[in-house]
């Protein structure tokens, strides 16, 4: 079970909103390679992990969904701080 859980809907069809969250999990690993080790895509869904956590990011032609698991101690009290960045993240690439 996902320690955190999002989703979000929004009205970009479901190539602009695979290349909307392609750029922001891009982004997210180059700004913070030290913390996402691994990035693969299928499809419409990217599996991402690190050192504290792994999780998959999905997008249909309607929603966009995060859902991750923390690892460790740490991460688990930092569940509060991730979900605000997995939020300001969705708020850039996907604005209500």
């Amino acid at each position: 079970m996902a320690d955190i859980s999002m989703s979000r809907n929004h009205s970009y069809g479901l190539d602009d909103a695979t290349a909307r969250l392609k750029t922001m999990l891009d982004g997210f690993q180059q700004k913070k390679p030290d913390l996402v080790k691994d990035l693969s895509w299928s499809g419409n869904t990217a599996t991402a992990s690190g050192k504290f956590f792994k999780g998959t990011f999905s997008v249909t032609d309607t929603q966009v969904k995060v859902d991750l698991s923390l690892i460790g101690f740490a991460a688990k009290m930092a569940k509060g701080m991730v979900r605000d960045q997995i939020t300001k993240q969705l708020d850039r690439e996907f604005p209500g």
